[in-house]
């Protein structure tokens, strides 16, 4: 799978790097026959790789396999203290109660070794990037690991790239640009170690099919959904960028221009309008929703009230979400409406990309049963039923970690194929 690579030139010996490394990742223990089988490629060339590969201290020989005749295969495996990845997720762009930049150390076999996180504010470019080395800092000195074992930072950022630009943007905020290259820039003087910058969505989606479970081997056409703002898209096994590499932005750009009761600006102001193509924020709009109704409704009961002590200013998904498992109607309401809103989006989708799994994240998936039933219900009646019928729609695997992780599998993927 060379996912993380797709636009770049690779050479056929990357390639098979790749092929080869990859197989046996995701085996754990494997035969040089069995990488043969799996890979197609002839087992002297496979023996050749991972000779070359135990030489250089990322693949240790181990046990003995099962015997169909004659001597018994011999196993291989990843060996993880070869060397560690850094993944950092920069937080999800809506900042509310909650929302971290989340940092993770992992082996190169995907298994995680660490993980740290710091609170999001509002703040200047300058003090968000001094956050970030900060953070990166922690989880090298909490690690342990000696900091020659490192091999490199992944980063996962919200919003539209520019990758011949290097900035990135988010729509809803007018005029909000990042030049990312400064902190490329920063990170690599700093650590003295290559630095990889991916949209959040891509790389949750790299997570997801890398190091999460639940997606059987073979399924190559992935989308993540990251709330209601971006979708990482795998086809056919490799990440899909677009023209520009900036692929995957799930809400139209809003006018600039109109009156206020024009269709376009009347459509993009209020989510009473329910357009399905602009964004809700990172819980759907799901918190503020409550609000406004308990507001407008003076009287009006529910569990959520009495949850969070008759302040309606303290309402959060998470409360919403627990109280609708109580059979509370109202929050049952407010999640099915979300679940619907999102389920067109998630619909149009699968009408275009026909994928194999669908994935819900960026904390939306704590939303629980009473939001997915709804959304499976959405998707249900609006999606073409060739399509509906072969896609599984499910949680995220990896709850909050999935774009720290797929950042830090990113550049394990890198050090795998030039490894030689």
């Amino acid at each position: 799978m060379r996912d993380g690579l797709k636009g770049e030139r690779i050479t056929e010996k990357e390639r098979r790097n790749l092929d080869i490394l990859s197989t046996v990742r995701r085996a754990n223990e494997i035969s040089r026959a069995e990488i043969s089988r799996l890979t197609g490629l002839n087992i002297v060339t496979v023996s050749n790789y991972i000779n070359a590969y135990v030489y250089k201290g990322l693949i240790e020989e181990g046990g003995l396999d099962i015997s169909t005749g004659g001597r018994r295969p011999e196993l291989v495996r990843i060996k993880p203290s070869y060397g560690y990845t850094i993944g950092i997720d920069l937080g999800a762009p809506h900042i509310l109660e909650g929302t971290c930049i989340i940092g993770v150390v992992m082996d190169v076999s995907s298994r995680q070794v660490l993980k740290e996180s710091v609170k999001k504010e509002e703040e200047s470019a300058e003090k968000f990037i001094d956050r970030i080395i900060d953070l990166i800092s922690r989880l090298i000195k909490d690690s342990n690991i000696p900091k020659e074992k490192f091999l490199g930072v992944g980063l996962g950022i919200w919003g539209v790239l520019d990758r011949y630009k290097g900035t990135v943007r988010y729509t809803p905020e007018k005029g909000g640009v990042f030049n990312y290259v400064e902190l490329r820039n920063r990170i690599e003087k700093k650590f003295n170690l290559p630095a990889t910058i991916e949209h959040d969505a891509m790389a949750a989606a790299l997570g997801e099919k890398w190091a999460g479970i639940g997606l059987e081997p073979g399924v190559e056409n992935i989308l993540y959904i990251c709330s209601d703002s971006s979708v990482g898209i795998i086809i056919n096994g490799e990440l899909y960028y677009g023209a520009s590499k900036s692929a995957g932005e799930l809400n139209l750009n809003p006018p600039d221009e109109g009156s206020d009761d024009t269709p376009e600006v009347k459509c993009w102001a209020t989510y009473r309008h329910g357009c399905c193509l602009r964004s809700r924020g990172i819980d759907l709009g799901i918190s503020d929703r409550a609000k406004s109704l308990f507001r407008e409704k003076k009287g009006l009961r529910s569990l959520i009230m009495d949850a969070v002590d008759d302040d309606i200013d303290k309402i959060t998904m998470d409360i919403v979400a627990s109280v609708a498992e109580k059979g509370d109607k109202v929050a049952i309401k407010i999640l099915e409406e979300a679940g619907d809103y999102l389920g067109v989006k998630i619909a149009a989708l699968i009408n275009i990309f026909n994928p194999e799994a669908v994935v819900i994240g960026r904390g939306i998936e704590r939303a629980g049963d009473v939001f997915f039933e709804a959304l499976r219900r959405s998707v249900e009646r609006w999606a073409f039923e060739e399509s509906v019928k072969v896609v599984r729609i499910r949680p995220t695997s990896l709850s909050d970690e999935s774009v720290a992780v797929g950042a830090a599998s990113l550049v394990t993927q890198k050090v795998f194929a030039k490894i030689g």
